[in-house]
């Protein structure tokens, strides 16, 4: 390899950042009077920035983007430039001592470690942006939960207080038949034992026995209100009894209330 060829791979690594000084010294004043290592230099430097620079991201403190971390190229090369003898005084003796391989060595080094970096950073963003999409969804599907919750609570609360509602009482609460909607609500019932759930049931007119509706459990208070799924015009009896958790398909023990709807 002749002078101006290894020369041509210092300018490799200078726009690298990895020559040490004195040697990045020679290079620039090589450059100054060499046009085809200024043009060798001018086609690598842009390339090389755009790499390094790409490979990492942080929040820019004005706008809040994520922009390139110009920190990163700094790190690479400290890592580069510590598999470089440090301690040669002039280009002449560098060359005298390393292997004329070792500036493309260098370049496959950083280049290497810009790559693995981008790769993996890439592989983040993407997670990221799978998980952030991910969320949004769960966000918009429990916000039109929350939105039906808050509805049919509007609409419980009416029907409840309004003055065309029929309220049946019964022990620890009452029935209340608003329109064609048909509500449970108890005030002061007690906690059901371990396994076991209250249960309401509809006898419809005409039937000749209960059918069997939701299951329930009060809050610590005794508080229940519960919206029986049902026409409550083809209601004739409502009534609740305890039963085994996830429900019976017919009474298991004495209800706790049996109410006639007129």
């Amino acid at each position: 390899m002749n002078g101006h060829d290894a020369m041509l791979e210092d300018v490799a690594v200078y726009a690298l950042g990895a020559l040490p000084r004195e040697q990045a010294r020679a290079v620039r004043e090589h450059l100054a009077s060499c046009a085809e290592c200024a043009a060798e230099y001018r086609r690598l430097k842009p390339a090389v920035d755009a790499v390094a620079y790409s490979a990492e991201a942080c929040p820019d403190a004005a706008s809040g983007a994520v922009v390139p971390n110009p920190r990163l190229k700094t790190r690479i090369m400290d890592e580069v430039r510590r598999s470089v003898p440090t301690r040669l005084s002039n280009v002449g003796e560098m060359r005298a001592v390393r292997p004329i391989v070792w500036p493309a060595y260098a370049v496959a080094a950083a280049c290497l470690a810009v790559a693995l970096i981008t790769t993996a950073f890439n592989i983040s963003l993407n997670e990221e942006l799978h998980q952030t999409e991910a969320q949004v969804a769960q966000l918009g599907t429990h916000a039109k939960m929350l939105t039906r919750q808050v509805a049919a609570q509007n609409t419980e609360l009416v029907d409840l207080t309004s003055s065309d509602s029929q309220h049946y009482a019964v022990e620890d609460g009452e029935v209340v038949r608003h329109g064609n909607r048909l509500y449970i609500a108890m005030d002061s019932m007690g906690t059901p034992p371990r396994g076991k759930v209250y249960q309401a049931w509809i006898m419809r007119k005409g039937a000749a026995k209960m059918t069997p509706s939701v299951t329930f459990m009060p809050d610590r208070k005794g508080i229940a209100v519960i919206h029986v799924p049902t026409q409550a015009s083809q209601v004739a009896e409502v009534a609740v009894s305890m039963e085994p958790e996830g429900g019976s398909k017919q009474p298991t023990s004495k209800p706790t209330f049996i109410v006639k709807l007129t």
